[in-house]
């Protein structure tokens, strides 16, 4: 007999994901030693989903979840462990990584909210690294209900960090991604 493991819905916050380009600058040794860490994860085992046993990119990697909520599964203590410490709804999916002299790029896409605060703690263990996150989603605004797509950037060191907000009207995140070399 045949066990049919049923996913748990994930309809995101405002339905969409956070897609996310991060670069991180410094000496090429360190950026080496953070992108070895990066990667070194299988990423969490759930209990109510199937495992994996490949290495890959993973915020589990650098935050790892906790056994005892693994094993209670992303529907039962999952989801809400992630969007308390992570700040998403789930892990990194999509990953392109480009390694340049002194960088390292990074785009993915995570459900729901970028995790702005998650890089801010990891710049805390990597305090001789800097981290520029830019987020690009749909906003909502709440007085209206209306949803527009918005940029969000930040730059982090050593667990401090400045931000900013600013609608994308000029297509400023398809530059990004040119710029870091993940479109043509």
């Amino acid at each position: 007999m045949k066990t049919v493991i049923e996913l748990p819905n994930m309809e995101k916050k405002g339905g969409t994901d956070a897609e996310c380009l991060l670069t991180v600058t410094g000496d090429t040794a360190l950026l080496n030693t953070f992108d070895k860490a990066f990667r070194s994860g299988i990423g969490p085992q759930w209990a109510d989903r199937p495992n994996s046993s490949v290495s890959r990119y993973s915020l589990h990697a650098l935050f790892p979840v906790p056994e005892e909520v693994q094993c209670r599964g992303f529907s039962t203590a999952g989801r809400l462990w992630c969007e308390s410490y992570w700040e998403t709804e789930g892990d990194l999916r999509d990953m392109q990584v480009k390694r340049v002299l002194g960088e390292r790029r990074y785009h993915f896409f995570v459900p729901g909210n970028p995790p702005v605060n998650f890089f801010r703690a990891v710049s805390r263990t990597y305090p001789d690294l800097e981290f520029y996150l830019a987020a690009f989603g749909r906003d909502s605004d709440s007085w209206f209900g209306k949803f527009e797509d918005a940029l969000h950037q930040y730059r982090f060191e050593g667990g401090a960090y400045a931000g900013s907000h600013s609608r994308d009207t000029e297509h400023t995140f398809d530059h990004l991604l040119k710029e870091m070399g993940f479109q043509t």
